[in-house]
């Protein structure tokens, strides 16, 4: 197992339709979403929520692609795809996480508790990915980092 964490800096949170970023596991790869941190960007006030979900409906084509960072320089690279952007967005179930946060300064995190990770496993019809994406939008810059742990099936 391998741990990797990818990052979109300073976006602009304005649209409660489209995903912030995606976690898209590769086919043969189960992946366990164990960190989800917001850090407002703003000069002034304007509150927000951004949440994971887990996907119902994959999104079609995927664009915006981020390299995951492995955390240990002997990792290999991410076999998974992080997307900040889609020509259909995925369709989301219920938020899993929330996490309230104001554009105007402040580090929000969330960190799973051992076992209770967020886990999407690529090439199923259903829960093949983790969406991030704001449910209540108040505008504003954030910067948003998700963590995960990825291993073959």
């Amino acid at each position: 197992m391998s741990t990797y964490s990818a990052w979109v800096s300073n976006a602009s949170i304005s649209s409660t339709t489209n995903d912030i970023m995606t976690l898209v596991p590769a086919a043969s790869r189960r992946v366990w979403l164990t960190e989800l941190a917001v850090m407002g960007m703003g000069t002034s006030s304007a509150a927000t929520e951004v949440c994971a979900y887990r996907v119902t409906t994959a999104g079609a084509t995927g664009s915006g692609a981020i390299t995951g960072t492995p955390w240990d320089t002997y990792s290999p690279a991410a076999a998974s795809s992080v997307y900040t952007g889609w020509t259909t967005q995925p369709t989301v179930g219920t938020a899993l996480v929330r996490l309230s946060v104001n554009a105007n300064g402040g580090i929000y995190r969330w960190v799973a508790r051992p076992g209770q990770e967020l886990q999407a496993i690529g090439g199923l019809a259903t829960n093949m990915e983790i969406s991030i994406r704001t449910a209540v939008s108040g505008g504003g810059n954030y910067t948003v980092g998700i963590t995960w742990i990825e291993d073959p099936i």
